[in-house]
């Protein structure tokens, strides 16, 4: 049976609910790196995170940013969904509830993202939702190991997104698709929150399933 992600309904119960998501993190970060027959040293090297930084996420000790997250599930060689938390198992018909999504928040940008539909073992689709803070942006993500195509829709505002050095600016209601082969980020450039739609597809063969 399955454990339901931790799911902040308010401001409350926000510090318990991010308590909950940093302590179930860190043991499938511990769990997932053991599989794989890595130390830390290896995991940092092919993560491009510090040592200390995976120790501390895997102790409960440190909320990682959601570049770190990107950078330690892409050493994984698994989805960012699938390391927040638990895939469902694979099925010509796949039900997923609203009030199971798994949810994230940045600590250093206030960057909300919610898995509407999270990958199944060895699939290869994946729909997530983000909302931006005022002025605020991802930082540079890096690009994945497996080949991966990204349709973003912004519905409620505008929102710069930078690949590889170039920058492009979407209005309301504008769609953007890209092949994630170079460093991108995602910008905000006014006061209000913008939310956005990030549909994913894997070009190759799929990210490592879970056991």
């Amino acid at each position: 049976m399955q454990t339901r992600p931790p799911v902040i309904k308010d401001a409350e119960d926000a510090n318990e609910s991010a308590s909950e998501l940093l302590s179930s993190l860190g043991a499938r970060l511990r769990d997932l790196r053991r599989r794989l027959n890595l130390t830390l040293e290896m995991l940092a090297q092919r993560a491009q995170v510090s040592r200390a930084m995976i120790s501390k996420i895997e102790r409960g000790e440190k909320m990682p940013t959601v570049g770190i997250l990107v950078r330690i599930a892409t050493g994984l060689n698994v989805s960012l969904s699938a390391l927040l938390g638990e895939q469902v198992p694979p099925a010509a018909i796949q039900l997923q509830r609203a009030d199971r999504r798994n949810r994230f928040r940045d600590p250093a940008t206030g960057l909300e993202r919610e898995s509407v539909f999270s990958p199944a073992e060895g699939d290869d689709i994946e729909l997530v939702r983000h909302v931006l803070p005022g002025f605020q942006s991802t930082g540079p993500l890096p690009p994945y190991p497996i080949p991966t195509r990204k349709l973003i829709f912004s519905p409620s505002g505008p929102l710069i997104v930078e690949i590889g050095g170039e920058r492009y600016g979407m209005e309301p209601g504008d769609a953007l698709r890209f092949d994630v082969t170079s460093t991108y980020s995602f910008s905000n450039p006014e006061a209000t929150p913008v939310s956005y739609y990030l549909f994913m597809s894997r070009l190759g063969s799929p990210v490592r399933s879970i056991p």
